[in-house]
């Protein structure tokens, strides 16, 4: 019962965090590339 309670919150929450730092580190690199 423990497993399916951490599933069930570790999927989305790495469904949402891995998207948005993927996002956010996209977005540091084109502000780094539109100051160089």
């Amino acid at each position: 019962m423990t497993t399916s309670f951490l599933s069930s919150i570790l999927v989305p929450l790495f469904g949402l965090v891995i998207p948005a730092v993927t996002m956010i580190f996209l977005f540091l690199y084109v502000e780094q590339e539109e100051v160089a």
